[in-house]
């Protein structure tokens, strides 16, 4: 393994931002797929409860008191909630849990490379920065995605 190569497996962080971009670029292939609606309406969980109980909302706190904050504007509420604004924030909550996803899953890959040829220390320091930066952000997408649907199903239902 290159000298390039084994810095960058030492870094945890540096390698989240990697798979950020890595889950930007699987999202834009995905997108050409047929099977992208599919896999952008599942849930992992049947109600809102288990997101709660596994912590969503207190990483919602923590994400919203950090400038992390800062990276999705797209995912914001105003004054205005018509329904135009409403579908719109509901794609841009989608595309980030995709890419979210897929950054999640080529971490994951590259946790067991990692484990092999770092140590089991580096993987489960691998292991605990794509939980706090992949999937968490997609449990708390989930939770705010089935929010979500129940408003745009109200707003639907007067019309």
């Amino acid at each position: 393994m290159s000298l390039l190569g084994m810095i960058l497996l030492a870094n945890p962080v540096a390698v989240m931002f990697f798979s950020f971009l890595f889950g930007m670029m699987g999202n834009a292939i995905l997108r050409r797929m047929s099977i992208y609606e599919r896999f952008s309406d599942r849930y992992l969980f049947s109600g809102s409860k288990p997101y709660e109980s596994l912590g969503a909302l207190w990483y919602r706190k923590i994400l919203m008191a950090t400038p992390l904050r800062f990276f999705n504007p797209n995912i914001r509420f105003s004054a205005n909630r018509s329904l135009a604004t409403l579908d719109s924030v509901m794609m841009h909550i989608k595309t980030a849990e995709v890419v979210h996803w897929v950054g999640f899953a080529a971490m994951l890959a590259l946790n067991f490379a990692v484990w092999w040829y770092v140590g089991i220390e580096m993987a489960l320091a691998y292991l605990s920065v794509n939980v706090f930066g992949n999937l968490y952000p997609c449990l708390l997408q989930q939770y705010n995605r089935r929010r979500l649907t129940r408003v745009i199903t109200a707003i639907k239902v007067r019309r």
